[in-house]
């Protein structure tokens, strides 16, 4: 695949400080810890691969940075000051792409301009965002008419229109 064309990015990345990050689950037996003290630094435009078993906290640990769930113990920076909650800067494309069946490919890419309420002024960056992941084509089928494939591409644009500072792949 090549892309329709290189967008430039508004932004170079940013810094990612996690300090002694513990997180656990609670379990009907008592807790799972899937996190242990966990220390991490990030300079902006670096490109980091976590890399483990099933089941031994990356994919928490990415929740723990997009601020979708906050550590039981330790703390998470991002350009010196705290993770305390989700931001369109910094975003997940999750190991399943869910995307929405009732929406085309266009309305689910659009969808985070459309939550923050600038989708009117920023529609071309979802025809990009699709041109960039080769699916300019697809924009106006449905989730259910595309492969594998094309279904993540499409949650991957769904990630770029935002022009996240910091994005986070999850497998």
């Amino acid at each position: 695949m090549v892309a329709a064309f290189a967008p430039t990015p508004q932004h170079t990345g940013m810094s990612l400080v996690a300090d002694r990050v513990s997180h656990a689950f609670d379990m009907n037996d008592g807790k799972l810890q899937v996190l242990d003290n966990v220390s991490l630094t990030v300079e902006p435009g670096e490109f980091v691969a976590l890399l483990g078993p099933s089941g031994c906290g990356k994919s928490t640990f990415l929740r723990l940075v997009t601020g979708l769930e906050l550590p039981a113990e330790g703390s998470l920076e991002v350009d010196g000051g705290p993770i305390t909650g989700p931001d369109p800067s910094r975003i997940i494309v999750f190991q399943d792409p869910t995307l929405y069946p009732w929406r085309t490919v266009y309305q689910n890419v659009a969808l985070g301009l459309q939550a923050r309420g600038i989708l009117k002024t920023h529609r071309s960056r979802v025809d990009q965002a699709l041109s960039l992941v080769g699916l300019p084509e697809f924009a106006n089928v449905y989730p259910h008419q595309l492969s594998g494939g094309m279904a993540q591409r499409v949650a991957l644009a769904r990630a770029l229109v935002n022009d996240p500072r910091m994005l986070l792949l999850d497998e």
